[in-house]
């Protein structure tokens, strides 16, 4: 059982939630607080006017502190000292991995964290709401919401609560990627059928061949083996149409360049088919069926889901083939059982092979047909 934990908390300066303006860290070790750290960090970008008033913090009072990479140095050691806890924690996680991506900082290509927000669902089920404000109110936790230090600190406080109830930040972790910037899929104590196992192992297999975006004659020839070897996944998407493109290209015993490049295509659009989709500038909802997946930076999924029947879209629960697209939220989600994609992506897959015409739409590729003006619960995490 994990027995040091970093709870943290992020203030950003502007609606773009991708630069630090304070950082509030406490230590828990041994089941009770430790150390608290506070401090205030020159986000080198503009202020907005709501932000301010949020958080109290203005750009005067950070012209003179350390920008985010001087500042790194100092807490890298502690913020990879043990679990790292938070409060919705994917908010936190992500304008921490921004700051460090778009400061070519490295650091790991994944770590595991666990939120006290979802923690709080299980263990007061009852409450109308599991903000930190209410959740700190309720337990009378003392909190001055929106100031980093002491939201970090309530944060530790509420994991000790709950730990007294009985509930272990174990069950609940999951693992960050650090590179593509979203939670993988949750950790579970459930054994994954053999089957499932082996497909997640064709995927790891076209995920290394393809991650130095070329495909090499052999290494089409061991993954045709692997195939071979692994015949009984046959009836399985995407083992199926990878078994029948690999066997057709290798079928005259001579690899074309061009049907290279055609599989590096194939495998890459299979292990991530939401980075790879096809940009649609001029996408038009009017008259078609959609099916909304993931989280949304533009606001929740029922404001999405709004905006698009206004413009003449319909909203449907699953992916069929009378379904026109899925739309994939730029968050991502933590229920998605293969890290950057779920079930009704993976639908959407099997039906692309099978010649239908459904779309895999990113987000960013609708934001015209979004005019959703976040509102203050959707755009930053008082929640």
């Amino acid at each position: 059982m994990t027995k040091r934990f970093i709870a943290f908390d992020v203030e950003t300066p502007n609606y773009a939630n991708d630069r630090i303006s304070a950082i509030g860290i406490t230590i828990i070790e041994n089941g009770a607080v430790t150390e608290d750290y506070y401090y205030l960090v020159n986000p080198e970008v503009h202020f907005d006017p709501f932000n301010v008033r949020l958080t109290g913090i203005t750009s005067e009072m950070v012209a003179d502190k350390p920008a985010f990479p001087e500042l790194w140095q100092q807490i890298e050691p502690i913020m990879s000292s043990g679990l790292l806890i938070a409060h919705n924690a994917p908010f936190d996680m992500g304008v921490l991995t921004q700051c460090l991506t778009d400061y070519g900082i490295e650091w790991k290509p994944f770590t595991y964290y666990a939120c006290t927000c979802v923690m709080g669902r299980a263990c007061y089920p009852n409450l109308p709401n599991h903000k930190l404000n209410t959740l700190c109110e309720y337990l009378q936790i003392n909190l001055n919401h929106h100031n980093a230090g002491s939201d970090s600190h309530a944060c530790a406080e509420l994991l000790l609560d709950y730990m007294c109830r009985g509930l272990k930040a174990d069950r609940f972790l999951r693992r960050y990627d650090m590179v593509r910037r979203h939670t993988l899929r949750p950790i579970s104590k459930a054994q994954p059928s053999e089957t499932t196992k082996q497909l997640l192992k064709l995927k790891e297999i076209l995920d290394e061949i393809t991650a130095d975006n070329e495909l090499s004659p052999d290494e089409v020839i061991s993954l045709r083996d692997w195939l071979w070897q692994n015949d009984a996944l046959r009836g399985n998407f995407p083992f199926d149409k990878i078994f029948e493109t690999v066997g057709e290209a290798l079928e005259d015993g001579v690899l074309e360049n061009f049907e290279l490049e055609e599989m590096l295509q194939l495998f890459e659009q299979i292990t991530d088919p939401v980075t790879n989709a096809c940009s649609c500038d001029c996408f038009d909802i009017a008259g078609k069926t959609f099916c909304l997946t993931g989280e949304f930076d533009s606001g929740d999924r029922s404001s999405v889901e709004m905006a698009l029947s206004r413009r003449g879209g319909t909203p449907v629960s699953s992916v069929t083939k009378k379904t026109d697209c899925v739309i994939v939220g730029s968050k991502g989600s933590e229920a998605w059982s293969n890290g950057n994609y779920g079930t009704k992506v993976k639908k959407a897959m099997e039906l692309q092979g099978k010649g239908s015409p459904i779309q895999i739409v990113r987000e960013q590729d609708i934001c015209n047909l979004l005019p959703i003006q976040r509102s203050e619960p959707d755009a930053y995490k008082s929640l």
